[in-house]
C-alpha cells in the first residue's frame, strides 16, 4: 500500500506528535486484494482517526496511489498534500497476466480530476526511468491528469526494497517540509548521525543528549535557522576556542540580518578579563550588533540558573555540561514547555542582574570596577 520509505514506527511518531495526519493502510494479508477489501479497512481503521485539524498528506506506493484516489473520490478529503511514488491509473500489460487481473477492481481513468486537484492541491509523482512495472509515460500521465510535480529517481527500479530503498529521505522531506515544525523539531529531523525512524522518535521526545561534536552543528543549525532571538551564556573559564571559527561567524551573521542575539559572559575569576580570546570575542561581538553583557559569578550562582545555556526563538533550550576545566561533555536540547519557561525567567534575572558593554572601552571600565 505504502511503499517501505517511511515505516509503521515513523508513522506512528509523526502521528502521535499531532504534526500530520497520515495514510498508512496495510490490509490483512488473508483478505482477498479487491478495492472493496482495502476501503473496507481504510473505513474502519483509519477513517475514524484523520483529524481535519491536522495537515493531511497521504503517501501512496504503486496500486496504493489509484486506491488513494478511489478513497478521496469517496470520502471528500481535503489534503495538506499527497505523494504518489510510482503511480497509473489502468491495466499495464504485464506477464503474467495474473498482475492486472487480481487489480481489476482498482483500475479506474475516468475520475473527476479537476475535484481531486481541489482536494490534494500540491502533490508530487515520484518515478524511475528503470521501473519494471511502471512505465515512465504512465507516470507522467499521473502527474499531467492530477497537476502533480514529477520527480524522477534514475535508476531506481519501483522505488522499494527490491533497489534497498529501505529508507527514502526524498519521500520523507517532502513530507515533513510540508509541516509546521519548531526550530527544535527542524534540527533533529535533519541530523545524519542516525536514521530517519531515530530522528522521528528524538524529536517526539522534545528532549536530546548530544556530544559536544554534534554540539558544534546544532550551534551552526540554530544560528542559520533562527529568525527572532537568541540568548545564551558563556563562561570566561570555558577551555580554549577559536573566536572566529563557523559557530561564532554563524551568530554574527544572524545578528547582521537583525535577529536579536544577546551573549552574557560569566566571569568566574577576574583574571580570565586578562584572557586574549576572551577579549577578541567581544570585540568580534560588539562590532556584529550582538549584545553583550558582563556578570560575576557569585551573584550569577545566586539566580540558580543552569552555567551555560541558550535559549533559542523560544522554542527550545541548550544546556551545556562542563568539568571544572571548561571542558565540553555533553549538551542537552530541550524543547518541553515547562523547560522553556524556566529558561526564560533565568533569561529575565541574569539581564536585570548583569551590566551591559557597548564598548571595549566600557569593557576595561568594567573590568578595574
Amino acid at each position: 500500500m505504502c511503499a517501505k520509505f517511511l515505516s509503521p514506527q515513523q508513522v506512528r511518531h509523526l502521528v502521535r506528535t499531532a504534526l500530520c495526519s497520515l495514510l498508512w493502510l496495510v490490509p490483512n494479508a488473508k483478505t482477498v486484494q479487491t478495492l472493496d477489501s482495502w476501503m473496507e479497512t481504510f473505513e474502519k481503521e483509519v477513517l475514524p482517526h484523520l483529524s481535519t485539524s491536522k495537515k493531511i498528506c497521504f503517501i501512496g506506493h504503486s496500486l496504493g496511489n489509484l486506491f488513494i484516489l478511489h478513497v478521496l473520490s469517496k470520502h471528500k478529503i481535503k489534503l495538506d498534500c499527497a505523494i504518489f511514488v510510482c503511480p497509473c491509473l489502468d491495466r499495464l500489460g504485464l506477464v503474467p497476466w495474473q498482475y492486472d487481473m487480481v487489480n481489476t477492481s482498482f483500475y479506474k481513468t475516468d475520475f473527476d480530476f479537476a475535484m481531486l486537484v481541489k482536494q490534494a492541491p500540491t502533490s508530487y509523482v515520484l518515478y524511475s526511468d528503470t521501473d519494471p512495472y511502471i512505465e515512465p509515460r504512465r507516470a507522467l500521465h499521473f502527474a499531467k491528469v492530477l497537476e502533480s510535480s514529477p520527480i524522477m529517481v534514475k535508476r531506481a527500479g519501483h522505488l522499494n526494497s527490491g533497489v534497498n530503498l529501505n529508507e527514502f529521505p526524498l519521500v520523507f522531506d517532502l513530507c515533513t517540509t510540508r509541516l509546521d515544525l519548531n526550530l527544535y523539531q527542524h534540527f533533529v529531523l535533519s541530523r545524519t548521525k542516525d536514521s530517519i525512524a531515530k530522528n522521528i522518535i528524538d524529536s517526539t521526545n522534545k528532549f536530546l543528549i548530544i556530544s559536544p561534536d554534534e554540539g558544534r552543528d546544532e550551534g551552526r543549525f540554530h544560528f542559520m535557522n533562527i529568525s527572532k532571538s537568541g540568548f545564551g551564556t558563556f563562561p570566561s573559564n570555558a577551555e580554549n576556542w577559536d573566536p572566529c571559527d563557523m559557530y561564532f561567524t554563524d551568530g554574527r551573521t544572524a545578528a547582521r540580518r537583525g535577529v536579536n542575539i544577546i551573549r552574557t559572559f560569566i566571569v568566574k575569576n577576574t583574571k580570565d578579563l586578562e584572557r586574549k580570546v576572551l577579549q577578541k570575542q567581544i570585540e568580534l561581538d560588539l562590532k556584529s550588533g550582538i549584545q553583550v553583557h558582563l556578570i560575576e559569578n557569585k551573584i550569577y550562582i545566586s539566580l540558580g540558573a543552569e552555567e551555560d545555556f541558550g535559549i533559542w526563538d523560544d522554542e527550545y533550550v541548550c544546556i551545556i555540561k562542563r568539568d571544572k576545566n571548561g571542558k565540553q561533555l555533553e549538551l542537552l536540547l530541550d524543547s518541553r514547555t515547562e523547560s522553556i519557561v524556566k529558561a526564560q525567567a533565568w533569561r529575565e534575572q541574569i539581564l536585570k542582574n548583569s551590566t551591559e558593554i557597548k564598548s571595549l572601552k566600557e569593557f576595561q571600565s568594567w573590568k578595574s570596577h
